[in-house]
């Protein structure tokens, strides 16, 4: 009996263990849910008490940078920099967010402040009020959900769950909050340069085209010397953009004078890039100066005559300082002005045909001259639905890469061939070739240039056109 009692002791006591280790791991257990979002409530409860009225100034570190900014008559300032003006929205709903604050529950401060990210907050904060009294707080991690935070005002016993926008204005530097430079912007640009240490890209729009080009349709051109150099519209502009448009990834100076070149690389640049533009009809000209690196994503720049220095983005840098001509040329198979045409001479293996656009003036009710075009087909009236085929399909052609005439497998002899004959000053007559490049691809050669590919599918439908005239 005395081994029984014995044995049933000491099961008790196992048991008793038992109870104590899952009690222990239960109480762990519930303290880590209060960091993920458990807890008592204290809906609508007040963070700090303050109203955004009664700050007066504000205090913050957030990373490595700790910012001052100070209310003067009405006016949010930066208290390091005099003469550089805030974004007073921005600074408004910084110094709200902290006032308007309220606790959704409150949380017991505890070994789990790693787990909330109070063991190194995120922001840590100082609000001096009008009165001169001051309360300050403290910001750890976002709760599991993401609408929320953890906050610990100095002085309490509990943590609170505030909401995420707390978190959300704080994370900021002052720069944030500058009211910087903005870029043109302007619909109006007339000219883009880029100086790449003496490896000058020139461009200049020309509204109505030029002779330089067999097109109208063609407005952007390269200055090579004397000469100019039709670019694709949208390859232009996008790269006059690229300084048009800019935007700024940080400021990070608001005083620059030129005995701080150096330190930006602005003694050296590796471009400096003009863009010409009207504004109010009036010509203006922006300059942005590009330093060095800042970082292996982003360079210096900032804007001629200004104190101001920025970072941008390296890769929209990279595209100006990688721009030429060969990437900025267009891929257009052909832009005809069809106004400019007279007549096709077209060779469609090995069969010509001839077709001519007859233009005939006259005048209308108003007295004003209209212009009305009928075609013929090898000297026979032509159906003109069949004639605005041909030509749409040749205006739809559409480049699917480039090749050489080397590597073309039909040799150099094109299955297809069409003339253009127009009544321009310049290209009076363009040749329009097809050569079989493989078994997926034709080879164009137009206006001296072999050069792109076009989908054979497309040859085969623009052989079609030519046989249905």
């Amino acid at each position: 009996m005395a081994g029984l009692a014995s044995k049933r002791a000491r099961t008790v006591l196992v048991l008793v263990l038992a109870l104590a280790a899952l009690g222990g791991a239960y109480a762990l257990a519930s303290g880590m849910a209060d960091a993920e979002g458990e807890g008592s409530l204290a809906a609508g409860e007040p963070f700090l008490s303050v109203s955004s009225e009664e700050i007066a100034e504000v205090t913050w570190t957030y990373g490595d940078a700790t910012a001052t900014m100070v209310k003067e008559d009405g006016t949010w300032a930066d208290a390091e920099a005099a003469g550089v003006s805030l974004d007073q929205s921005a600074a408004a709903e910084l110094a709200s967010a902290a006032a308007d604050a309220s606790s959704s529950r409150s949380v017991a401060r505890s070994q789990e402040d790693a787990a909330m990210g109070l063991e190194s907050p995120t922001v840590r904060a100082t609000l001096v009020l009008t009165d001169g009294s001051s309360v300050s707080f403290e910001v750890g991690a976002a709760t599991a959900d993401g609408a929320s935070c953890y906050a610990w005002r100095e002085g309490s016993e509990d943590v609170q769950v505030v909401d995420i926008g707390v978190l959300n204005a704080f994370s900021c530097s002052m720069a944030d909050l500058y009211v910087t430079e903005s870029a043109p912007g302007s619909s109006s640009v007339t000219a883009f340069e880029v100086d790449r240490g003496g490896d000058v890209l020139s461009m200049t729009y020309l509204e109505e085209g030029s002779d330089a080009a067999y097109s109208s349709f063609y407005q952007w051109f390269l200055q090579d010397g004397d000469a100019l150099r039709a670019l694709d519209t949208s390859k232009a502009r996008t790269l006059a953009n690229v300084v048009n448009r800019i935007t700024w990834k940080s400021c990070v100076d608001t005083a620059y004078a030129d005995d701080a070149a150096a330190t930006y690389g602005f003694d050296d640049p590796v471009l400096t890039a003009t863009l010409s533009y009207t504004n109010d009809d009036e010509p203006s000209e922006y300059v942005l100066v590009v330093g060095s690196k800042a970082s292996s994503s982003t360079y210096y720049a900032h804007p001629a005559g200004s104190t101001f220095v920025y970072t941008v983005a390296a890769e929209k840098v990279e595209d100006l300082l990688e721009a030429t001509y060969e990437t900025l040329r267009p891929d257009d198979v052909c832009l005809m002005d069809w106004d400019t045409v007279d007549a096709l001479d077209i060779v469609c293996d090995g069969e010509a045909t001839t077709v001519s656009f007859v233009r005939t003036e006259e005048q209308d009710d108003d007295g004003e001259t209209v212009v009305s075009t009928s075609y013929e087909v090898d000297g026979a009236s032509a159906d003109a639905s069949a004639v605005s085929s041909l030509t749409d399909t040749i205006d739809g052609m559409e480049s699917e890469g480039e090749g050489t005439i080397d590597a073309a497998q039909g040799g150099a002899d094109a299955e297809l061939a069409i003339t253009f004959h127009r009544t321009a000053s310049t290209y009076e007559t363009m040749t329009l070739s097809f050569i079989r490049y493989d078994n997926s691809f034709y080879l164009v050669s137009f206006n001296g240039e072999e050069r792109l590919l076009v989908n054979r599918n497309d040859v085969a439908a623009l052989k079609e056109a030519v046989q249905a005239l």
